[in-house]
């Protein structure tokens, strides 16, 4: 039998809703988010329906060399990339590609640059999740810094050389009412946690990774993982020329989110320019690199292969010019998977059995007021 916290806090994981399908977890009622504002969209993200989004991605696609659509390197109607086709989209490991679109109108505002080695940030990175409509969404509250730091040059000294970027987690708290103590307790000690990844010049993130202490209970690793992805959506490169309303440019990155290999396709347009700060949209799509459905925490009983993937964000960033990281800013996400084969077909007459179905949704809101 689980205990309390880690019933609670498997509620915070993706791998928590397939637990309820392999019958292995207990179900315990989690601490409500009653706040509007904190509770995670019932949204449409980013999603086929998103015509600009949807258009910018196919033509992306198109214009790479050697690709012909979703037939070699372009977005699956499924959401799952062949074996293969996902490296012609953008190989693993490969740095992130940049499509300016549009400069807008004026006034123009140059944007950036990139976080430098000794530069600091600090505030807060709160996610509310939820992995069952039944359950509440738990929103957990990062106090975070942000640090710049010199790579260490290795091989060729002419070579671009990355900065490496260490986000630190300074405090964690859930901010909802009715919270047990234990539970509270467990999530504080997320604090010593941290993010590592590099960005290149234009400020584009790659190679993100996480650390807990070993004093964190490992249901609460999802949490860390959560916080990971959101960086990443918001570890965007900027234009090298200033940009007005009406800008817009696509950003190809190869990711994770919640540990599993995925392309994923950005599109930023700039709504509202005032003084030095800018207004973006940020419409994001993810396509997963293969089938395969290895998620850490995952049942062995659970189907480890999915037969459809969707994922997505949305939101909007406010950025100071010459400030590498927002000021602020809200995103919901969406994940969610069709896990299995596909089923036979039924019996005359009766409806065709369907996939099991994982889904995710999250919000995240940053503050990170003045430098």
């Amino acid at each position: 039998m689980n205990s309390p916290t880690i019933s609670h806090a498997l509620l915070l994981s993706a791998a928590s809703l397939l637990c309820t399908l392999a019958s292995a977890c207990d179900k315990h009622e989690a601490p409500r988010d009653t706040e509007t504002d904190a509770a995670p969209p019932k949204a449409k993200v980013a999603t086929d329906d998103e015509p600009d989004l949807a258009q910018a991605v196919a033509s992306v696609a198109a214009a790479r060399p050697g690709s012909a659509g979703s037939a070699a390197g372009g977005p699956p109607p499924s959401g799952i990339f062949a074996p293969g086709e996902a490296d012609k989209a953008l190989a693993k490991g490969a740095p992130a590609t940049f499509t300016l679109g549009n400069e807008g109108a004026e006034p123009r505002v140059q944007l950036g640059p990139a976080l430098k080695p000794g530069s600091k940030r600090s505030g807060t990175i709160s996610i509310a999740s939820q992995s069952d409509p039944q359950q509440g969404a738990i929103p957990i509250s990062f106090t975070v810094s942000i640090e710049g730091q010199k790579a260490k040059v290795e091989g060729d000294a002419g070579a671009t050389v990355p900065t490496l970027v260490a986000v630190r987690v300074l405090g964690a708290t859930i901010n909802a009412p009715g919270v047990p103590p234990d539970l509270q307790g467990a999530v504080a000690k997320l604090k010593g946690s941290r993010v590592d990844y590099q960005i290149g010049p234009d400020g584009a993130g790659a190679n993100f990774h996480f650390d807990a202490p070993k004093t964190v209970d490992p249901a609460f690793r999802d949490a860390l993982r959560g916080l990971s992805d959101t960086l990443s959506v918001l570890a965007l490169p900027y234009p090298s020329k200033p940009v007005g309303v009406g800008a817009y440019w696509m950003v190809t990155s190869r990711d994770a989110v919640i540990g599993l290999d995925v392309v994923t396709y950005r599109l930023v347009k700039v709504e509202k320019v005032e003084g030095a700060t800018v207004e973006v949209s940020l419409n994001t799509k993810r396509y997963a690199a293969s089938s395969a459905f290895d998620v850490e925490g995952l049942p062995p009983e659970a189907p480890h292969v999915m037969g459809e993937f969707r994922a997505g964000a949305e939101g909007k960033l406010t950025i100071a010019a010459g400030e590498a990281f927002p000021k602020s800013g809200d995103l919901q996400s969406l994940v969610g998977a069709e896990l299995g084969d596909e089923p036979p077909a039924g019996a005359p007459g009766q409806p065709k059995a369907q996939r099991p179905m994982v889904q995710v949704q999250s919000r995240a809101t940053i503050n990170f007021g003045a430098p």
